[in-house]
């Protein structure tokens, strides 16, 4: 892929990007008028004033650019580290953190990539409605990164999650019995995940979303319990926490993202 189609696709998705191009700096520095009409033409018009304007330096390659050269020349390993630099400076580009974790799962550099794909859903939970459409994938990804590790709990956990996720996003629109159905396979996953670590409350919050969304009332009452239990010795996302704690202070409601 020629670089600069490589270095638009890297670009493409963060609002407000632009390059910016270095101004040209003239300084002229001319006498006075009385003073010209005063002097003779060579002590009037000092010499640095007859030179050319000088363009100031150009600006070092951006690490989005060096990551793009990088992938040109096929060294990931390059990329990986310029792309690092890029998300360290800003956490919240969603897509470039899910571009970095791409490129370590190709370099099988699992435990890291699973680090950045879960940052990413966790950014995603609380972007704008682009940035969550990501989330499925995000899911999906940490899913099979589980089970390439043999994490059993994790492949479970992130199943049930991209199940509720699609689920959701069928909306009324879509037949009734197909969310039902995904939202019972999305309980399956939960509950083996659940019964895998039982003291994490990841799987029975997602097990509270999933039952209210089947209009089940008692086991969701049951699943919120343990997650609000749990809660304090579990690493739950910033929205999740958020979400959890108002479903904890009032009437049990049903909360879908």
């Amino acid at each position: 892929m020629p670089r600069g189609l490589r270095l638009a696709s890297l670009l493409v998705a963060v609002a407000g990007c632009q390059a910016i191009s270095p101004a040209l700096v003239r300084t002229t520095q001319t006498a006075p008028a009385a003073e010209v009409r005063a002097k003779a033409p060579a002590e009037v018009i000092p010499a640095e004033a007859t030179e050319e304007p000088r363009p100031t330096d150009a600006p070092p390659p951006d690490a989005l650019s060096l990551a793009a050269d990088c992938l040109d020349r096929g060294d990931e390993s390059a990329a990986v580290r310029h792309l690092e630099k890029h998300v360290g400076e800003h956490p919240d580009q969603v897509v470039f953190r899910a571009q970095l974790a791409d490129l370590l799962s190709r370099l099988d550099r699992l435990p890291e990539a699973q680090a950045h794909y879960e940052a990413a859903a966790a950014c995603a939970q609380d972007g704008p409605p682009v940035a969550r459409k990501g989330l499925v994938r995000y899911h999906t990804r940490l899913m099979e990164i589980a089970r390439q590790r043999g994490d059993a709990y994790a492949e479970h956990l992130h199943q049930g999650i991209g199940l509720y996720v699609v689920a959701g996003r069928l909306g009324d629109a879509a037949d009734a019995g197909d969310v039902e159905r995904l939202l019972c396979k999305a309980a399956t996953a939960l509950k083996e995940a659940q019964d895998l670590r039982p003291g994490d409350a990841r799987p029975a919050w997602y097990l509270y979303r999933v039952w209210s969304q089947l209009d089940q009332p008692r086991p969701a009452e049951k699943a919120l319990r343990m997650a609000a239990a749990n809660a304090p010795f579990s690493r739950l996302t910033p929205a999740e926490a958020r979400d959890l704690a108002l479903a904890t202070a009032g009437p049990p409601a049903i909360i879908s993202r």
